[in-house]
């Protein structure tokens, strides 16, 4: 028989599957995080005729002889280059600029993916939409369950801010409210009234309070002393303690330092010639809050928004990298699993280590360049029709020999 004719058929079955997997690539054109795969062929083990001469004193070499017995497909490899974004506008879609993969796992089975369509379900886990696996952060399992809450801070500090008038005379007073939270987050007001003193640029001042729950309050006096400038230049910050009626069921006493221009302080008092105008700028303590929203940032962190006006970090997703994920084993439903010539995966957090970040509100389209992959069906197909050829070619060949008998 023909070398000819098997030869034939090992380039019909090696264009087959070429276009089997330019199909596949087309038919994913639409498919979020899809990476097309490409096709490299090799020749088959060539068959010697006769082996090679070597030159000698009165003669030239002479060449092996071999002829091929076909082609065969050497590699499919996936191209992890970068698809566009597309954007959702939903705040749980997600996509990967850069290196890296998402890790998902149903609590047995880990597996990675680059298509980011999340959402939460029923107990607020953030999960893949397609598998209901869940995507994994530095703590486990991403949780974002509606009423998750944040507990209450007590008040440990309270800035001030304004100006107390550097020509007031002896005796002047000025009164300021403010509200401190206890260990509970309960609101308490106390009232602060300076006091101009007989010395240079100082003001005395005395913290009072009329809340039923309070009992005193210690060391509520003290005194801030300004210099020829206006800035503070004595008694920048005092500290009181609240002591609490056993009834209120809070942690007693309470300290609470009062910082009228401490270094931290990005706005501190003054004693300018002029109104009157000091205030409590801020305080440190907050009540329990309810999550109301969320957003995830580039870098993975993952910042709840309470009700309450605070946020906090609830958690940082993960990207897993490898060192070859081209050779990542594909198992449908945009995901991947590890192989051995994958290489382990390097989880962390985004944009750390070479991995890429995220892009919230935004899903990565597929990475099939669609006039590429025409280009190559129709080199594909124009390879499958030049080895039916040399089929037809070598059966007519044969033909002939048998009609030699006739």
């Amino acid at each position: 028989m023909l070398r000819s004719l098997s030869t034939g058929v090992t380039g019909l079955r090696a264009h087959s599957l070429w276009l089997d997997v330019i199909g596949n690539n087309i038919a994913n054109v639409d498919t979020i995080g899809f990476k097309n795969a490409g096709v490299t062929f090799q020749d088959l083990l060539s068959q010697t005729i006769a082996g090679e001469v070597r030159p000698t004193a009165n003669s030239g070499g002479v060449n092996v002889k071999q002829v091929g017995l076909g082609v065969q497909v050497g590699a499919i490899t996936n191209a992890f280059t970068q698809g566009s974004v597309l954007q959702t506008g939903n705040p749980t879609d997600l996509s990967i600029q850069g290196e890296g993969m998402f890790v998902l796992t149903d609590g047995n089975d880990t597996v990675y993916s680059r298509a980011g369509a999340f959402a939460l379900d029923a107990n607020g886990t953030l999960v893949d939409t397609v598998t209901g696996f869940s995507v994994q952060g530095a703590a486990g399992d991403i949780v974002l369950a509606p009423g998750q809450t944040t507990p209450a801070v007590a008040t440990s500090t309270a800035m001030f801010r304004g100006n107390l008038d550097g020509q007031a005379s002896t005796g002047t007073t000025y009164t300021a409210t403010y509200n401190v939270r206890d260990s509970l987050g309960g609101p308490h007001t106390l009232t602060i009234t300076f006091t101009k003193n007989a010395a240079a640029g100082q003001w005395d001042w005395a913290v009072t309070e009329s809340d039923a729950n309070i009992n005193s309050i210690t060391t509520p006096t003290g005194s801030v002393t300004f210099g020829p400038t206006g800035a503070i230049s004595a008694g920048a910050t005092g500290t009181i303690g609240v002591d609490y009626l056993a009834a209120a069921g809070v942690t007693t006493p309470q300290a609470i330092t009062l910082d009228f221009g401490s270094a931290t302080n990005t706005a501190p008092m003054t004693g300018f010639a002029g109104t009157s105008t000091a205030t409590l700028a801020s305080q440190n303590g907050f009540a329990a809050g309810s999550l109301t929203s969320f957003a995830i940032g580039p870098d993975g962190t993952v910042t709840g928004f309470f009700d309450n006006g605070t946020s906090q970090v609830l958690d940082t997703l993960t990207l897993a990298q490898f060192a070859n994920p081209s050779g990542l084993l594909k198992i449908g439903a945009n995901l991947w699993r590890e192989s051995a010539n994958s290489g382990v995966p390097a989880v962390g957090q985004p944009g750390t280590g070479g991995r890429g970040t995220l892009i919230a509100g935004g899903l990565e389209a597929s990475n099939v360049d669609l006039a590429r992959e025409f280009t190559q069906l129709i080199v594909a197909q124009r390879g499958f029709q030049a080895n039916s050829r040399v089929i037809t070619a070598s059966d007519t060949i044969l033909q002939d020999l048998i009609n030699i008998i006739r």
